[in-house]
C-alpha cells in the first residue's frame, strides 16, 4: 500500500515546491513593479531577475526587464528580454510591439520594425498606437499609399489621436490625394473638433490653389489653436 502511495506523495511534494517557487517569483515581480514605479530602477532589475530565476517562464518579468534596459547604451539587452518574453508567450502583443519600437527607433531597421509591428497587430488589432506605428513605418519607407488605411483605422478608434493625423496628412500630401484628404478630415471633424485636422485640410486647399477653402480652415483653426493657425496663414499668404 505504501509503495502505491509513494509516487502520489512525491508528486504532491514536487507540486507544492513548484507552486511555492511560483508564488515567490510573483512576490519578487510585484516588488519590482513597485520599485520601478518609484524610479528605483537598479533595485527593480534585481527583483525581476529574482523572479525569472525562480520561474524561467515568467513572461511579464522578462518584459519589464526589457523595458528597463530600453535606452541606447543597453538596447541589445532589451532585445534579449523581449525575445525571451515572446518565447515564453508568443501571444504577448506588447512584447512584439516593443520589438517594433526597438528596430524603428534604435536600430533604424524599418523592415524588421514592420515585421514586429505587423505581428503585434495580428494579436491586438484595435491598438491605435500600433496602427499609427504601421503608418509611420510605411511613410518612412515612402510607401505612402499603404500608410493611409492604418492611419485612418487609428482615427476610427480614437478620432482625437493626434499622431495618426500627422501620418495621414503626410501620406495624403505625399501622394497628392488632396481632395480625398479633405473629405477624410471632414469626416473626422464631424465627429469632434481636432486642430490638426483643420491644419492638414488647410494645407490641402493650398495645394489645390483654393484660397477661399484654405482661409475657411484657417478661421476655424484660429478658434482652437492660434499658434497652429499662424503657421497655416503663412502658407496661405504665399498663394497667388
Amino acid at each position: 500500500m505504501l509503495k502505491q502511495f509513494l509516487p502520489f506523495l512525491i508528486f504532491i511534494l514536487f507540486f507544492s515546491a513548484a507552486n511555492a517557487q511560483v508564488n515567490k517569483a510573483s512576490s519578487h515581480y510585484h516588488a519590482g513593479i513597485e520599485l520601478k514605479n518609484n524610479n528605483k530602477f537598479p533595485e527593480a532589475i534585481a527583483e525581476f531577475n529574482k523572479a525569472i530565476t525562480l520561474n524561467k517562464y515568467f513572461d511579464s518579468a522578462y518584459f519589464e526587464l526589457g523595458n528597463l534596459y530600453l535606452q541606447p547604451s543597453s538596447v541589445d539587452y532589451s532585445i534579449i528580454y523581449y525575445k525571451n518574453t515572446i518565447t515564453c508567450n508568443p501571444k504577448f502583443a506588447a512584447a512584439w510591439q516593443a520589438m517594433g519600437k526597438v528596430y524603428r527607433d534604435f536600430k533604424m531597421n524599418l523592415d524588421s520594425a514592420l515585421y514586429f509591428y505587423d505581428a503585434a497587430l495580428k494579436l491586438d488589432s484595435t491598438n491605435k498606437e500600433l496602427l499609427y506605428s504601421m503608418a509611420w513605418v510605411y511613410n518612412a519607407r515612402k510607401e505612402h499609399e499603404q500608410a493611409i488605411p492604418f492611419a485612418v483605422k487609428a482615427l476610427e478608434i480614437d478620432n482625437s489621436y493626434r499622431p495618426a493625423y500627422g501620418e495621414l496628412g503626410h501620406a495624403f500630401r505625399a501622394t497628392k490625394h488632396y481632395k480625398e484628404a479633405i473629405e477624410q478630415f471632414k469626416k473626422n471633424l464631424a465627429v469632434s473638433v481636432v486642430d490638426v485636422a483643420y491644419l492638414y485640410s488647410g494645407y490641402c486647399y493650398t495645394e489645390l490653389n483654393d484660397k477661399a477653402g484654405a482661409m475657411e480652415q484657417y478661421e476655424a483653426l484660429l478658434k482652437v489653436n492660434e499658434k497652429m493657425a499662424a503657421g497655416l496663414k503663412k502658407k496661405i499668404d504665399t498663394m497667388q
